[in-house]
């Protein structure tokens, strides 16, 4: 089959992205010194370059202020061959600006965020990009969007393989009443909790999780437990999948890497399993990285990782 013509779309917000980290631990009340980079980032926009970098053309769908940072991502999304002609560029908004503060180890400690730009993406917009949403292989959204937009997606698309990620533990709620109409959803461990309704923290809790999600009609889930690897779900079958012990230079966009590794996988074809192991090497190769996206990142090297460090 000629797959040639194979492209993801990718509907959500992008961030300009200021990461503080310190360089000894943090003391609060006080001024740290530190390293601190700018980049591009927001979590479609990340998923977007990062399946760029494994080949994979990928339309992003987002909205850009008409100012600095929009020109910034701009230029950093066309050098990265991210398709934005689908994309809308609003002159009265400020570009979605992140701000995260990271401690000595990497580890975030507190994140703020300007994305009321977002709004701007409505079903009426979406509405004039229905003819190449549908001609995709898949769709990938945020929680980020409004509850309009996520109801006019999961209502005009719900023939489309949907990958979803939850965000944050306040966000996750857009997709309870959706779990259903979801192929792949990617939460942390506190954003399961609250969908599925798990109860314990036991050495039980993978039966807990497995009996909790045979009552809800969702075919595929990988739960991020952060160093302690993922939670591997697929139609009844459950597992721990630990990661790679490694110094972690980063924790920005490790699970922007993850879930491109499963879109990836699910282009590709791969057995579940195996893509879980190639989405671990994704994330792993991204925590080796000050920048959101690591620029050495590409098919070839996770394979390496994937080949040395995990399929052993």
């Amino acid at each position: 089959m000629d797959k040639s013509n194979e492209y993801v779309v990718a509907i959500g917000g992008s961030n300009v992205d200021v990461i503080g980290q310190s360089n000894n631990k943090i003391l609060f009340n006080d001024s740290n010194k530190s390293s601190i980079n700018l980049s591009s980032g927001g979590v479609i926009r990340n998923i977007a370059e990062n399946l760029s970098k494994l080949n994979c053309k990928c339309h992003l769908i987002t909205i850009f202020g008409n100012d600095d940072f929009g020109s910034f991502l701009k230029k950093d999304l066309k050098n990265s061959l991210v398709q934005v002609n689908h994309s809308l560029t609003i002159k009265s908004a400020k570009t979605s600006t992140y701000i995260s503060v990271n401690d000595h180890k990497g580890e975030m400690v507190v994140a703020l965020n300007d994305t009321k730009i977002i709004d701007f993406l409505t079903p009426d917009f979406l509405k004039t990009k229905e003819t190449i949403i549908n001609n995709s292989s898949a769709i990938v959204i945020d929680s980020n969007l409004n509850e309009e937009v996520l109801a006019y997606i999961f209502s005009k698309f719900k023939k489309k393989y949907i990958f979803a990620d939850p965000v944050s533990l306040s966000k996750s709620e857009k997709f309870k009443k959706y779990l259903s109409n979801i192929n792949v959803l990617k939460p942390n461990l506190e954003e399961a909790k609250f969908l599925f309704n798990f109860k314990s923290d036991t050495k039980n809790y993978l039966s807990e999780i497995s009996s909790s999600l045979s009552k809800v009609n969702i075919e595929k889930l990988i739960i991020s437990l952060g160093d302690k690897g993922i939670i591997s779900y697929n139609q009844g079958e459950i597992k721990s999948i630990p990661t790679v012990k490694q110094k972690i230079i980063n924790v920005n966009g490790a699970g922007d890497a993850l879930m491109a590794g499963l879109i990836y996988g699910h282009l590709k074809n791969w057995q579940w399993d195996y893509t879980t192991k190639f989405s671990i090497s994704m994330a792993n190769i991204t925590l080796q990285s000050k920048e959101t996206v690591n620029p050495i990142l590409s098919e070839e090297i996770v394979l390496n990782f994937l080949n040395k460090n995990i399929l052993q």
